[in-house]
């Protein structure tokens, strides 16, 4: 079965029934829930896909926020990690875009660096 948004409805509908009626599975589901959605749909969960379990009969809230929404030209956290995380190709491609933008091509990474940070200071930008 493969991972689609109409498959993981169809999983998380199978595991709900069979946990409210079903309680050794409904420990399961608590336990290793990516061994309940498979056991119950067939379905092998990403590992890069987290998933929680809230057992309703507990005395527990949980919040589910909404997507986070970035500022109009504020970067994402990933495109901020290439940059700042110590990419060097994060780093190449946006010093190199940068630099095409201010008419700089060819040269290292580190020297399409070094040019677009002078001009930037000499420009007083």
């Amino acid at each position: 079965m493969s991972w689609t948004q109409q498959s993981v409805e169809e999983a998380v509908r199978k595991v709900g029934a069979r946990a409210a009626t079903d309680m050794s599975f409904r420990e399961l589901c608590v336990s290793d829930i990516r061994a309940a959605i498979q056991q119950e749909s067939g379905l092998e969960v990403p590992a890069s896909f987290k998933i929680g379990v809230l057992d309703q009969s507990a005395y527990q809230l949980s919040l589910i926020l909404p997507p986070a929404v970035k500022a109009e030209g504020e970067l994402l956290e990933s495109e901020l990690e290439s940059v700042a995380g110590g990419s060097k190709s994060g780093a190449t491609d946006f010093f190199n875009g940068v630099g095409n933008g201010l008419g700089i091509t060819g040269g290292s990474a580190e020297s399409v660096a070094g040019q677009v940070v002078g001009r930037v200071v000499t420009l007083g930008l």
